[in-house]
C-alpha cells in the first residue's frame, strides 16, 4: 500500500505560515500582558497597606501620599458620564494649593449624582481653607474619545476624560502631574469610589491568550489534515 505523502501545497503553506504566527504571538501578546496587569495589582494593592508619606517630587502613581495645602474652589473641573451604581454622575476634581509651594495639585474628592436638567451644574462649593489630603496618586489614560472638545470653556469646567495631560492645560498656574484620589475620611469628600488599577484583569487576558492558543492549534491539525488529504488518491 502506498503512502501519501504530505504535499499541502504552497499557497496553503504560505496562508498556514502567516496566521499560525499571528496567532501563536497574539496568545504570547496576551500572556505579557496578563503578567504586566499582575504586577500592576499588587503593586497596587501593597501600597493601599501603607501608611502614606509626604508628597514629593518623585512620588510616583499608586504612592499612597499625604499633602497640607488651600482648596482653589473656583477652577474645578468636573468628570462627566461616571456611572455609580447604576446613577450617572461626575467626578469633582479640586486644585489644592500646596504648602510652600508654588505647585498646585488636582484632587479627586469623589463622586456626586446629576441634576434632571443636564444643563445644571450639583452643588460642589465649598470652602477655600487649609486641609490635610491623604490617597492614592493615579494618572487615568485618556482612553476612547469620539471629539476633541473634551473639555468646556467656563468654571466650574466640565471634562469627557480624566487623564491629567489634558486636564492641566486648563490651568496657567504650575500643577503636579497625578492626581490624588482622596481617602474616604476627607472631609470635604464626595461619594467615594474604589479605585480599580486595570480596566482588564490578569485572568482575562490568560483567557484570551488560550483562545488564541487554541486557534494556533486548530489551524496546525487542519494544515496537517489537508496536506495528507490533498495527496490521497
Amino acid at each position: 500500500m502506498k503512502r501519501n505523502k504530505f504535499k499541502p501545497g504552497k499557497r496553503i503553506t504560505v496562508f498556514f505560515v502567516f496566521f499560525a504566527s499571528l496567532f501563536f504571538f497574539l496568545g504570547l501578546w496576551q500572556i505579557e500582558r496578563g503578567q504586566a496587569k499582575k504586577i500592576i495589582i499588587e503593586e497596587f494593592n501593597n501600597n493601599l497597606t501603607k501608611e502614606p508619606s509626604y508628597l514629593k517630587i518623585d512620588s510616583k502613581k499608586w504612592d499612597r501620599v499625604v499633602v497640607e495645602g488651600k482648596w482653589d474652589s473656583s477652577k474645578q473641573i468636573l468628570i462627566d458620564n461616571v456611572i455609580h451604581r447604576g446613577i450617572s454622575g461626575f467626578k469633582v476634581l479640586t486644585p489644592l494649593k500646596i504648602k510652600n509651594s508654588e505647585k498646585k495639585i488636582l484632587v479627586d474628592r469623589g463622586w456626586i449624582k446629576r441634576e434632571r436638567s443636564r444643563e445644571s451644574i450639583p452643588n460642589i462649593n465649598l470652602r477655600d481653607e487649609t486641609v490635610v489630603v491623604s490617597g492614592i496618586l493615579e494618572s487615568p489614560e485618556l482612553g476612547l474619545v469620539l471629539s476633541e472638545d473634551l473639555v468646556t470653556k467656563t468654571w466650574p469646567k466640565i471634562s469627557q476624560t480624566k487623564n491629567p495631560d489634558i486636564l492641566l492645560k486648563e490651568y496657567d498656574e504650575t500643577m503636579y502631574k497625578l492626581i490624588l484620589m482622596a481617602d474616604p475620611l476627607l472631609k470635604n469628600s464626595l461619594e467615594y469610589i474604589k479605585i480599580v488599577p486595570t480596566n482588564m484583569m490578569p485572568s482575562k487576558h490568560f483567557g484570551y491568550a488560550a483562545q488564541w492558543f487554541s486557534m494556533f492549534l486548530v489551524l496546525c491539525l487542519m494544515f496537517i489534515w489537508y496536506g495528507y488529504k490533498k495527496n490521497e488518491k
